[in-house]
C-alpha cells in the first residue's frame, strides 16, 4: 500500500505549478518592489477639496461663562442641537424620504428629447461615369464623365420620445420597501438623539465624579502631609521609628498618584463632553453642580419593561428590516411578470442645402422628415438560469435572520432594563450605606490621629485609619456615579423618568465635608 504524500507537500506543488504557469517566478520578500515613503503618498491629492474642512455653518460659539457654569439640562439640550452625529442622522432620514419620492415618481411617464445640428459633408467616388446622372441615364452633360462629388449642407435631427410604465410588478413592492427604509431612518435618528441625551448625561456625571475626586483627593493629601509631619516631628524626638515614618509616606504617594490620576480623569471627561457639544475648548467646561442623588427610580420592574417595550425603537427598526427584505424578495420575482409600457417617439429630420447627389439642383433647399410611433409594449424574462427565484429566496432568508434579530433585541431590551432596575433600586441602599462609611471612616481618623498625638498608639493605626478613609471615598464616589448612571440609562432604556427624592438627599448629607483633619494638628509640625 502507498502512503499518501504529505498534505502541506500538495500546497507546495500547488504554489509552484501555479507560479509556473503565470509566468511569476518565485522570489523572496527582500526582492519585492519596495514601498513608497509615507511622505510621498500623504502628498498625492494635497490641495483637492475633499482635503478642505467644511464650515461649521450657523453654530455660534457657546459663551466661556456658559460652559463654567454647565448645567446637565442645559448640556443636553446643547448637544442635542449641535452634536454633528444627530445632524448627520436627519440628513439621512431626509434622503430617504427623497429616495421614497423617487419611487412614487416612477408611476409618471418619463419624457426626453434629443437634439443635434450641424453641418454635413460628403465626398462620393464611383469608378465609372455618368454615375452622377442617375441609372439610365445618357453620359452626356458637365457632369456624364464625372466619378466624384463633393455635397455639403445643415441637418438638424430631434427625436421626443414618451414612454409610460402603465404596469410594472416591481413598482408596488419598491415603494413599500422605500416606506420601511423611512420608517426605519425616522428611528435610527431617534435612536442617534436619544443616544447622544445619554452619552451627554453620562458624561455629565462622569464629570462631576472626577470633581469631586479632585477635591477630596486635595483633602487627603493634605491630611497626608499633616500627618506626615507629625510622624517625622516624632521620630526626631525618638518616640517613633523610621518604618512607621516610610509607612506614613506610602499612603502619603498612593493619595498623590490618586489625585493626579483624577485630574486626568477630568480632563478626559471633559473631551468627551466637549466633543458631544461640539466646542473646541473643553478645559473651560465646568459642572454646575456638585455629585449627588438624582432621584429614585418609583416605578416597578415589569411596568418598566413594558413601558420599554414600546419605547425602544430598535425592536421596530429589526421589524422595518423584515419588511425591507420581504419587499426585495417581491422586486427579485417581478421580473418574472410582463411590464406593460405606452411607447411614443416622434423622429424629425430638417435638411437645408444639396441633401442628395446629382442633379436636378435646387437652390436653398429644404427638406423635412416626421416620423411618429404609438406602440404598445409588453417586456417580460421567460427564463434567467433560476437567478431571480434565488436572489427571491435569498431575501426571504435575510427576512427569517431579521426576524431571529427582533427576538434578540426584545431579549436585549428586557437584559438591559433588569439590569438598570436592579441597579437603581440596589444602588440607592449602596448609597446610604457608602455615605455612612465615609462618615464613620471620617471620624475614626480623627480621633485616632488625636490618640496618635497624644502619645497613644503608633503611625500605624493612623496608616490604616486613612487608608479606610481613602477607600471609603472612592467607594462612595463609585457607587453615587454609578446610582446615577443607573438612573439615567434606565430612562433611556423604557422612556420613563426618575423621581426627584428629597428624602435621599437629606439621608446622605453631604460625607464629604469632615475629611480634612484639625487645623491644630499642623502646628505641631
Amino acid at each position: 500500500m502507498t502512503r499518501s504524500p504529505h498534505p502541506h507537500h500538495w500546497v507546495a506543488a500547488w504554489v509552484a505549478l501555479g507560479l509556473l504557469v503565470c509566468g511569476l517566478p518565485g522570489r523572496a520578500a527582500e526582492d519585492r518592489e519596495p514601498l513608497p515613503s509615507t511622505k510621498a503618498v500623504d502628498g498625492l491629492g494635497v490641495g483637492w477639496p475633499a482635503g478642505q474642512p467644511l464650515p461649521l455653518g450657523e453654530l455660534a460659539p457657546i459663551p466661556l461663562q456658559q460652559l463654567a457654569n454647565l448645567e446637565l439640562t442645559t448640556a443636553v439640550d446643547l448637544s442635542d442641537r449641535r452634536n454633528p452625529v444627530v445632524r448627520q442622522a436627519y440628513e439621512q432620514l431626509v434622503a430617504t424620504q427623497n429616495s421614497l419620492g423617487a419611487a412614487y415618481a416612477s408611476w409618471w411617464p418619463t419624457i426626453n428629447a434629443s437634439l443635434a445640428g450641424g453641418l454635413y459633408g460628403e465626398r462620393a467616388y464611383y469608378n465609372y461615369p455618368g454615375a452622377l446622372m442617375g441609372v439610365g441615364a445618357p453620359a452626356t452633360g458637365p457632369y456624364g464623365k464625372l466619378t466624384s462629388f463633393n455635397s455639403s449642407y445643415f441637418q438638424s435631427l430631434n427625436q421626443f420620445n414618451i414612454n409610460w410604465d402603465l404596469f410594472d410588478p416591481a413598482r408596488s413592492p419598491t415603494i413599500w420597501q422605500n416606506k420601511y427604509q423611512v420608517r426605519q431612518a425616522v428611528d435610527t435618528f431617534v435612536i442617534a438623539r436619544r443616544d447622544n441625551r445619554l452619552r451627554t448625561e453620562e458624561a455629565y456625571i462622569k464629570l462631576q465624579q472626577a470633581a469631586a475626586k479632585i477635591i477630596t483627593g486635595q483633602q487627603l493629601v493634605a491630611n497626608d502631609q499633616i500627618l506626615f509631619g507629625l510622624a517625622r516631628s516624632r521620630v526626631k524626638l525618638g518616640v517613633s521609628s523610621k518604618l512607621e515614618l516610610a509607612k506614613q509616606e506610602s499612603v502619603l504617594k498612593t493619595d498623590q498618584v490618586n489625585l493626579v490620576n483624577a485630574q486626568q480623569t477630568a480632563q478626559v471627561a471633559q473631551a468627551e463632553l466637549a466633543e458631544l457639544l461640539n466646542v473646541p475648548n473643553a478645559v473651560a467646561i465646568r459642572p454646575a453642580n456638585d455629585l449627588a442623588p438624582l432621584g429614585s427610580w418609583t416605578q416597578p420592574l415589569e411596568a418598566t419593561i413594558t413601558a420599554a417595550m414600546g419605547y425602544r425603537k430598535v425592536i421596530e427598526q429589526k421589524l422595518t428590516a423584515v419588511k425591507i427584505n420581504e419587499a426585495q424578495a417581491q422586486i427579485e420575482l417581478a421580473v418574472y411578470r410582463p411590464t406593460i409600457s405606452l411607447v411614443n417617439s416622434l423622429y424629425w429630420t430638417k435638411g437645408v442645402g444639396y441633401t442628395s447627389l446629382g442633379p436636378p439642383y435646387v437652390i436653398d433647399a429644404r427638406s423635412d422628415l416626421w416620423n411618429g410611433s404609438t406602440a404598445l409594449q409588453i417586456t417580460f424574462t421567460g427564463f434567467d438560469g433560476g437567478q431571480a427565484r434565488m436572489n427571491a429566496a435569498a431575501a426571504l432568508r435575510r427576512a427569517k435572520a431579521a426576524e431571529a434579530d427582533v427576538q434578540s433585541a426584545v431579549n436585549q431590551v428586557r437584559r438591559e432594563v433588569q439590569t438598570y432596575h436592579a441597579q437603581a433600586q440596589l444602588g440607592r441602599d449602596a448609597v446610604l450605606l457608602a455615605s455612612a462609611r465615609v462618615k464613620a471612616s471620617s471620624n475614626a481618623l480623627q480621633l485616632q490621629t488625636l490618640r496618635f498625638n497624644a502619645g497613644y498608639g503608633n503611625i500605624t493605626d493612623v496608616v490604616q485609619a486613612q487608608q479606610d478613609l481613602t477607600q471609603a471615598v472612592s467607594a462612595y464616589l463609585q457607587q453615587l456615579t454609578d446610582y446615577n448612571l443607573a438612573l439615567v440609562r434606565l430612562a433611556r432604556a423604557s422612556g420613563l423618568s426618575y423621581a426627584p427624592d428629597p428624602q435621599l438627599i437629606e439621608q446622605v448629607g453631604n460625607p464629604l465635608a469632615r475629611l480634612s483633619l484639625p487645623p491644630r494638628l499642623s502646628k505641631i509640625n
